[in-house]
């Protein structure tokens, strides 16, 4: 007889009744933990952070909550547009928080999840996140994103159709596209749940995904002058144009930190976890307030002068 499977993870109700998948791991706020919540990108699923979830020290020091965006793996699929709204997006996102008893997290957001800060903020405010971690090639909003986005993107939209055959050509270009290395970095068995976390919405909410449209105006003016940001860029991203995505970003965040990975592609979590996990846990600690801090209002000046700072 098999072993059981063992799942993890639970369901969380979004304000319109859609099911969202999270699942946590680490050491939870009240005993000292530092929320960050992970934000994974299009047709993918939360087991891009496996090496997040996995990591001693983070699990050591952080309390990590990962979930899949509603259209995407084990979340509800609707298919309506009026599904796929920053506004809806922001709900999700407040639901897992509030589920999990969390306020005020840091957020990893990768590639198409990094508009969701955006959104959250438009809906919430800038008070609901302690700062973002980008790690690698993020959309930020739709309108930066147009500034660097690579060419190779716009020749695999074209293949998100209808076409058994097409979808399932753009699902091998867009898992291979991921890694500089994907043949080393993701053994059969991974790139079998890559390819299924593609495969698995309807092309529908697929293209609902990747459709609606967005504001910024008050992440412009609240929440992207003063939060902390980092970015962690992989040098092979055959997603985003680095040399271009570099001076956007440092014009957009006036305090934003940079690390660049020499020969690391799109999804630097998975081909370079040390790295980024190093990153990330000294940014968060860096940046996390203490209960009494928080009450005083601002950064403090160390964290203020830690983001000037040359990465």
């Amino acid at each position: 007889m098999p072993a059981p499977t063992i799942v993890q993870g639970r369901y969380v109700t979004s304000t319109d009744g859609t099911s969202i998948w999270a699942d946590d791991a680490g050491v939870k706020p009240e005993l000292g933990g530092i929320p960050v919540v992970f934000i994974h990108g299009f047709a993918c699923t939360a087991l891009v952070w496996e090496k997040q979830f996995s990591d001693p020290m983070l699990r050591k020091n952080l309390y990590m909550i990962r979930y899949e965006i509603r259209g995407h793996g084990r979340s509800d699929h609707p298919l309506v547009a009026e599904a796929y709204t920053g506004q809806r997006y922001a709900e999700d996102f407040m639901a897992v928080c509030e589920a999990f008893g969390v306020e005020k997290p840091f957020v990893c957001a990768w590639s198409f999840g990094a508009l969701m800060p955006v959104d959250i903020v438009e809906a919430f405010g800038p008070d609901v996140m302690s700062g973002v971690i980008y790690p690698g090639g993020p959309g930020i909003t739709q309108e930066l994103h147009a500034k660097y986005v690579s060419p190779f993107l716009a020749e695999f939209i074209v293949l998100i159709t209808n076409d058994a055959d097409q979808v399932n050509q753009a699902a091998n270009m867009f898992v291979d596209s991921c890694l500089h290395n994907p043949q080393g970095m993701l053994p059969f068995e991974k790139r079998l749940q890559w390819l299924a976390g593609f495969l698995l919405p309807s092309s529908t909410a697929r293209m609902r995904t990747l459709m609606r449209t967005q504001e910024s105006g008050r992440w412009e003016r609240e929440f992207r002058p003063c939060k902390p940001h980092l970015l962690i860029q992989g040098t092979k991203d055959r997603h985003t144009v680095t040399e271009k995505l570099i001076p956007v970003v440092k014009e957009t965040f006036p305090h934003v930190e940079i690390k660049v990975v020499e020969d690391v592609g799109h999804a630097v979590c998975w081909e370079a976890p040390e790295q980024h996990n190093k990153y990330l846990l000294e940014f968060v600690r860096r940046h996390h307030r203490k209960p009494a801090e928080a009450s005083s209002g601002g950064w403090g000046i160390a964290s203020l002068l830690s983001g000037l700072l040359p990465a």
